[in-house]
């Protein structure tokens, strides 16, 4: 429709399409990438969305910069994502805010998704996916990081309503740490 409507921005969202499509096929084929890497992959992603659902999108993301290297699995809040937008900001008439949130707390790395959207017990059974996306990220987290990694998913707890995805990660360790801590030499130093 925006091909006949809009050619200028038709092609710009085609632009961002390829470049996002691009980078997601690149960041599959890796273990692990730098959180600022994923940021910028949702970014791309939203940007996208913002153009789908004009003003009705508000977005928020937060990665501070002592983060921003720390490495994570490739692909990780693109279903949650998905989810909130699809779920949560969609079927819902009005405007939304999706949040997407890095933060350390003790020795855990957590990173949220959060939406003001019509919320878990509101979602319309047209909305209603298969929950393959969610089942995909607790797969990798519980593959990658046993039982030290987590992911919750539910309603936010405030007077904007939506949902809160909640991932918990064990906070990376420097290599050299590790090696220490696992290679102890003879005389238990």
């Amino acid at each position: 429709m925006l091909i006949e409507l809009n050619p200028p921005r038709a092609q710009a969202m085609l632009d961002r399409l390829i470049a996002y499509l691009r980078a997601t096929l690149t960041a599959s084929r890796a273990p692990s990438h730098p959180l600022s890497a994923e940021f910028e992959r949702l970014a791309d992603y939203l940007a996208l969305m913002g153009m789908r659902m004009g003003e009705r999108l508000s977005v928020q993301l937060e990665l501070p910069e002592a983060l921003r290297a720390l490495p994570v699995p490739p692909l990780l809040l693109q279903p949650l994502v998905e989810n909130a937008i699809r779920h949560g900001l969609e079927p819902q008439v009005g405007a939304g805010r999706l949040e997407v949130r890095a933060r350390r707390e003790d020795e855990s790395l957590l990173l949220s998704v959060r939406d003001t959207g019509v919320g878990l017990a509101e979602a319309a059974p047209a909305t209603s996916g298969t929950g393959f996306g969610l089942q995909q990220v607790r797969e990798r987290l519980h593959t990658l990081f046993g039982e030290r990694a987590s992911l919750k998913v539910e309603p936010a707890d405030d007077a904007e309503g939506g949902t809160l995805a909640l991932i918990r990660l064990p906070w990376p360790q420097p290599a050299a740490a590790a090696d220490n801590d696992t290679g102890r030499n003879s005389h238990g130093c």
